[in-house]
């Protein structure tokens, strides 16, 4: 799906759209996601299934979105410097990662790997709360139907698609003006905070362009957590049941 966040990331720097470098700053994107996604759903299911011990009476949502803030304010330590150097590449304003690093580090210092960190934050912790939190309603009250129907709690990949799909879509609309925040303050279009971003884009491009680039967020975003909870949904499967296996012998 990384082509589409590159499309997504020139639309919000307001650049012509061409198809050339779709895959610029994709090492870096890797370097930041994979490490980040072990620590923020690492921690995510820690966090829920502790707070589910501590307060078994929590109703799903509040336990989902307290466990999703924390998990995600865990992973944005590393993420932030990934995303500050792939959008800068994906925008055109270095040739390499090599030459990001260098040019960040000479100009900036290391504080300029989390330039817009604040802004990632912004957008990551409603997104993260958004995103797991409607699918784990979904989700529940859509299991619950399953097992009055004699069939098994667990998700098959369609459904799990289909759930994921609605929570990554509705998510990824709902925070596209956050995105376009902090496509701004990584990429050195605005400086400071979320406030003079906001009023930059206004005196600039107008109340419409904090909607820039949706279409292919909402493109990119809701298959890919479709995909996501897919393996995810498999992964738990496979290992509770492994477990379960352990415990029987």
């Amino acid at each position: 799906m990384y082509p589409i966040d590159t499309i997504k990331t020139r639309l919000q720097m307001s650049q012509k759209l061409t198809l050339n470098g779709l895959f610029d700053g994709l090492g870096s994107s890797l370097v930041g996601q994979v490490p980040y996604g072990v620590l923020t759903f690492g921690s995510y299911e820690i966090y829920k299934q502790k707070i589910s011990e501590r307060f078994p009476n929590l109703p799903v949502l509040p336990a989902t979105c307290i466990s999703a803030v924390l998990g995600d304010l865990t992973g944005s330590f590393w993420l932030c410097p990934s995303e500050v150097i792939k959008q800068n590449l994906q925008g055109g304003n270095f040739k390499s990662t090599a030459d990001a690093v260098g040019s960040i580090l000479k100009n900036q210092g290391p504080f300029g790997f989390y330039r817009g960190y604040l802004g990632g934050v912004v957008r990551d912790v409603p997104f993260r709360v958004l995103s797991l939190g409607s699918y784990e309603v979904v989700k529940e009250k859509y299991v619950n139907a399953k097992v009055k129907r004699g069939e098994s709690k667990d998700l098959t990949s369609k459904e799990a698609a289909f759930v994921g799909a609605f929570a990554g879509s509705f998510s990824a609309l709902a925070t596209t003006p956050l995105d376009k925040m902090k496509t701004m303050l990584m990429t050195g279009q605005s400086t400071g905070n979320y406030l003079n971003a906001c009023r930059d884009v206004l005196q600039r491009e107008g109340t419409g362009a904090f909607f820039d680039g949706v279409v292919p967020r909402v493109g990119l975003i809701g298959p890919s957590v479709a995909i996501f909870f897919v393996v995810y949904e498999r992964t738990k499967q496979v290992i509770l049941k492994e477990k379960e296996g352990k415990g029987r012998n």
